[in-house]
């Protein structure tokens, strides 16, 4: 254990046990029409994520604001990590935007949302060349070059995350490379799945987050499996909100 990390732990136990449960999700999702599932939302542990939303706030809204609440989030328990770790803790928020940063370096159309959202918006340029230069002086421009060699873009993000840990113990460092397996083996089988297991899968890999986050409390792997948890709900969490504003006549046990 660390000593450093104790109050971190404190702290992050504390968030952990704020995120909803089973029976909050439930709650909420009970309800089709995007009004009525945000004011549920907002009587479960699911109300700091969706107080400051409307239902009449457009897509695009909907879209750049969740996604500032998950960088907000992100900022807040870097700020309590041993300032040796804030960095890669602050670098997982571009994990959420790598498919978005695909899409953009391909050259293709730039989504309504995406010119609203602070972080993608500067590599949205009409014109390629303009987009390369914008992405190649930014930090993400060995994504740039990854792009062109072949090479995943999450491998160039892995690398990046790995190189921004201070000095690890023997131990620290195995923790992590069994939380880094964990999510590798969950994309590979993740993109073999139907669309009717994929929910299992998620819910499976959350189930394994959880026991790492209690396995290595006091060490940098639980605020990283803590963060995926959040990123998942947040997953979660867009789907319903959007999926009830986009297409507000479903119904699901429709057909």
């Amino acid at each position: 254990m660390r000593r450093e990390f104790i109050y971190t732990q404190t702290r992050l136990q504390a968030r952990h046990g704020l995120r909803p449960d089973e029976r909050s999700w439930q709650l909420a999702e009970s309800q089709r029409e995007l009004g009525n599932f945000l004011q549920s939302a907002r009587q479960t542990g699911l109300k700091p994520w969706v107080s400051g939303l409307l239902a009449t706030d457009s897509n695009q809204r909907l879209e750049t604001a969740l996604l500032q609440l998950y960088r907000d989030y992100v900022d807040d328990i870097a700020s309590w990590v041993p300032r040796g770790w804030r960095k890669s803790v602050e670098w997982t928020k571009s994990l959420t935007y790598l498919p978005s940063l695909l899409h953009l370096i391909k050259g293709n159309t730039a989504q309504a949302w995406m010119l609203e959202d602070p972080v993608l918006k500067p590599f949205t340029a009409i014109h390629q060349d303009q987009r390369n230069a914008a992405l190649l002086q930014s930090e993400y421009a060995p994504m740039v070059h990854a792009y062109h060699e072949g090479v995943p873009l999450l491998d160039v993000w892995t690398a990046r995350w790995q190189s921004l840990w201070p000095g690890l113990r023997t131990s620290e460092r195995a923790a992590l490379q069994r939380l880094q397996n964990l999510v590798q083996q969950h994309l590979l089988s993740f993109v073999r799945e139907t669309p009717e297991s994929a929910w299992r899968q998620r819910q499976q890999l959350a189930a394994r987050l959880g026991t790492l986050f209690r396995t290595f409390r006091y060490q940098p792997a639980a605020v990283f499996s803590h963060l995926l948890l959040v990123a998942l709900d947040m997953e979660r969490l867009r789907g319903d909100i959007l999926q009830r504003s986009l297409f507000p006549s479903y119904r699901e046990d429709s057909g």
